[in-house]
């Protein structure tokens, strides 16, 4: 996965091994592998190994509801939440790569202030991914000019575990 410029060499912080121990590391290597926003609304699934590396597939997933509450009906686990299925989701795929943890990353046209859409989805599975045993391990929204993380200061007090 190391990217190389042929002016410059491979660039090291795109590296197989590179631990991302730090929140501002994970936000360097996304920003390399993402950029900017391209798409109007899109959601990104990232995963790490217990080791904090990047792992399995980066996958960009389009077209997710505008309400993490709203009820969606699926043959296996029947009406839920659409934050609660994607939680599950996220937990399956951590079991089937072998991964540790996620990240998401929000993507959308527009400036990089936070929308209440965001904040809405982003304390959602933070309280799903929590109920469902997934380490999520951190947020990000994807806009205009870069990356931002999403802290649970920006979304806390919103939603709270029953």
């Amino acid at each position: 996965m190391t990217t190389m410029d042929p002016r410059l060499g491979p660039d090291s912080r795109l590296s197989r091994d590179r631990a991302l121990r730090h929140d501002s590391d994970l936000e360097e290597v996304l920003e390399l592998l993402l950029d900017r926003a391209l798409n109007p609304r899109q959601v990104w699934l990232l995963f790490l190994d217990a080791d904090q590396r990047l792992t399995g597939p980066v996958m960009p997933c389009d077209d997710y509801p505008l309400d993490p509450f709203g009820l969606e009906v699926t043959d296996d686990l029947g009406p839920l939440p659409c934050a609660e299925i994607l939680a599950a989701w996220i937990g399956g795929l951590l079991a089937a790569i072998g991964a540790a943890q996620a990240v998401i990353v929000w993507e959308r046209r527009g400036s990089r202030e936070f929308t209440e859409d965001e904040r809405t989805w982003a304390g959602a599975m933070a309280v799903e991914c929590g109920a469902e045993g997934v380490h999520l391990r951190a947020q990000f929204v994807l806009h205009d000019d870069g990356i931002r993380q999403l802290t649970a200061d920006d979304h806390l007090g919103r939603w709270s575990v029953a």
